[in-house]
């Protein structure tokens, strides 16, 4: 097996070098352009949307709420943007549209909340946006005056690049595990919809692990009990997409030993159903207290530590991809004395090798140019202008 894994990963680089070399190429990070022009430094939690609306494929880019230019302060403090929002139609070049939030939602966050790691999706012909609030206004926790009750927000619009309406009650309340202040992480929200239209919402974190419930069909609530898909302790950011006949769970994980920018790597487990049980290639359950997991995407030497917490998708022409986060070894901060890490957007293709998934010919994140993705199918006539 392992040397079939070597031969296939040989062939994957060369078809990949073959195509850079007779396509337009891009090189990581990928560029993420501010209105002055000036290039934004840090996208964590990236999670992609193809606009329904056009006949040409436009994609959105949601990030997490962070600072993202050395040049933009609060104050004495640094400007943390509240997710913002990018557009590109090329999947590589990105322009900045809006943040989702100019404040946090009144009545829903708490007024030093974080907002993370958001999940856009269509459905129901509208716009949804997903969220983590990482502390919910004292009406929606069972706990007043903590820090820690996390819970999942949803925002609806009529358009992907928004403006965003958030809903006055959480989609998942905080889940207490223990007395007092002591709850469980409700973190990372990633919305799927199975083959017979129902749709699943996954949350949760290395803080009690990650589950998997039903969505109601307006999308603002739950239904039925949830179902562990991820150990306790050992994974957080799942994503989950469905390919031949398998749905594939992608969770990061972070070793105990390294710290969270060195042990930091991507794993993968399938499963004949949305609930799981998500087993790796040898067969462990990824939601085993022995936590099972193929690591799909790990350091390799180069200049890319603490790779994961990705986006999964297919480019018009078919390709698939990965968008997901990194750290830079060589500038890995914004602020080291303020622990703000700077977390710029990677994208690699994946290759599908008996029935599993293969990320940049399974030499971890790549650091050289490699062919752009596909932007419209092979069918599809040459667009008449470009989008505005």
């Amino acid at each position: 097996m392992t040397r079939y894994l070597r031969a296939a990963a040989v062939a994957i680089q060369l078809s990949v070098c073959a195509a850079a070399q007779a396509a337009p190429s891009f090189t990581n990070p990928l560029p993420l352009r501010l209105g002055d022009g000036s290039l934004a430094e840090s996208c964590a939690d990236p999670s992609l949307l193809r606009d329904r609306t056009t006949d040409r494929a436009v994609w959105y880019l949601y990030c997490t709420t962070d600072p993202v230019s050395r040049k933009e302060r609060d104050g004495d403090g640094w400007r943390f943007r509240l997710m913002p929002v990018y557009r590109s139609v090329d999947l590589v070049n990105w322009y900045h549209v809006r943040d989702a939030f100019e404040e946090r939602p009144r009545g829903l966050a708490a007024p030093k909340a974080g907002l993370w790691a958001p999940e856009a999706v269509y459905m129901n012909g509208s716009y949804f946006l997903y969220f983590t609030i990482t502390d919910v206004a004292d009406e929606h926790s069972p706990e007043k005056g903590c820090a820690s009750d996390s819970a999942i927000g949803v925002a609806t619009s009529a358009s992907p690049a928004g403006p965003w309406k958030a809903a006055p009650r959480p989609v998942v309340p905080p889940r207490r595990a223990g007395s007092g202040c002591s709850f469980h992480w409700t973190f990372d929200p990633d919305v799927i919809e199975d083959a017979q239209g129902d749709r699943w919402l996954y949350y949760g974190s290395y803080g009690g692990g990650v589950f998997v419930q039903r969505l109601s069909s307006d999308g603002m609530g739950l239904v039925g009990d949830p179902v562990r898909i991820g150990a306790n302790d050992r994974y957080e950011g799942a994503e989950v997409v469905r390919h031949g006949g398998w749905w594939y769970l992608f969770a990061s994980a972070t070793d105990c030993c390294n710290g969270p920018l060195t042990g930091y790597g991507l794993y993968v487990g399938r499963a004949k159903g949305p609930e799981g049980p998500f087993l790796d290639r040898e067969g462990n359950d990824m939601a085993a207290a022995r936590a099972g997991g193929t690591p799909v995407l790990a350091q390799n030497g180069n200049r890319w530590v603490g790779a994961g917490h990705n986006t999964v998708f297919q480019d018009p022409s078919g390709q698939w991809w990965t968008l997901y986060h990194a750290v830079d070894r060589k500038q890995p901060f914004f602020s080291a004395k303020d622990k703000l890490t700077r977390r710029p957007l990677l994208l690699d293709r994946i290759d599908w090798v008996d029935g599993w998934p293969v990320i940049a010919g399974g030499r971890g994140p790549s650091d050289g140019p490699q062919a752009m993705p596909g932007v419209r199918s092979a069918a599809a006539p040459a667009p008449a202008r470009p989008v505005a």
